[in-house]
């Protein structure tokens, strides 16, 4: 069986194709199971994503790709999604209408203000994220976390508090039963600098054998942002990062 549960599509506007682009990459590829998660689009703290009046159409496209590929694929309806706790009401009418839910906690909020994923530098904001990423899998909403280990993609020294955040992060996970994602954009997004890096932004190894340690539940998702990124060099290179470090990957998160 194989697995991706971690698309996009034109709709984000940062991706292009649209649903059948991605399963029929989906089925040349030999997947049985693909997830359509595009950012989902939010009542207030907006991004870079479809709309509100959006939404609508994006469930039904899915759902007529369901129906015209039953039998062939097995298609999931999905959305990634950060996690904001006044919107814990909203989330949680978005996850009837849904499969799953995927986090991607590119921002969150600390003290009343966004705080940006991709720049977090003290040790205290590190237990910041991780607490707040904690929050959200604690809330029961979300399957599967989406690249957890932003916080260190910038850092080229495992320090004792990303050590401290990333145990917080997986026992959190491994609790809740909630799956991590080692996350092939990350490697995907070197690649056209470095062909053959030392280590990637994400996944980051130290990140990964905490994870070893704890034994949770792991998927690897292309996070494709194209059609032809579906199962590419980058995703070959994060199946092997999995194998090894011989994580706990699945292939089915129900």
């Amino acid at each position: 069986m194989k697995a991706n549960f971690h698309t996009h599509n034109y709709r984000c506007g940062h991706a292009t194709g649209n649903v059948e682009d991605y399963v029929e990459e989906a089925l040349k590829n030999n997947y049985s199971v693909i997830g359509i998660s595009d950012h989902s689009p939010l009542p207030k703290y907006h991004f870079d994503r479809m709309g509100m009046n959006e939404l609508e159409g994006y469930l039904i496209e899915i759902e007529e790709a369901q129906k015209k590929y039953d039998g062939k694929i097995k298609i999931y309806k999905s959305l990634e999604v950060e996690y904001f706790e006044d919107l814990e009401g909203y989330y949680k009418e978005l996850r009837e209408k849904l499969d799953y839910l995927l986090l991607g906690m590119h921002t969150y909020v600390v003290n009343g203000k966004l705080k940006d994923s991709w720049v977090v530098s003290s040790e205290k904001e590190m237990i910041e994220y991780a607490r707040h990423m904690e929050k959200a899998i604690n809330s029961g909403l979300f399957e599967i976390v989406a690249h957890p280990d932003l916080y260190v993609a910038s850092k080229l020294r495992w320090t004792n508090a990303a050590m401290d955040a990333a145990t917080i992060i997986c026992r959190a996970a491994l609790e809740k039963d909630v799956a991590l994602e080692v996350n092939a954009n990350g490697i995907r997004k070197m690649l056209p600098f470095d062909k053959t890096p030392k280590r990637y932004r994400y996944p980051y190894q130290e990140f990964w054998e905490v994870v070893k340690s704890h034994g949770n539940k792991v998927v690897v998702s292309s996070d494709c942002h194209a059609p032809e990124d579906m199962d590419d060099e980058s995703m070959e290179l994060a199946r092997k990062f999995a194998r090894d470090l011989d994580l706990n990957v699945i292939e089915t998160i129900f």
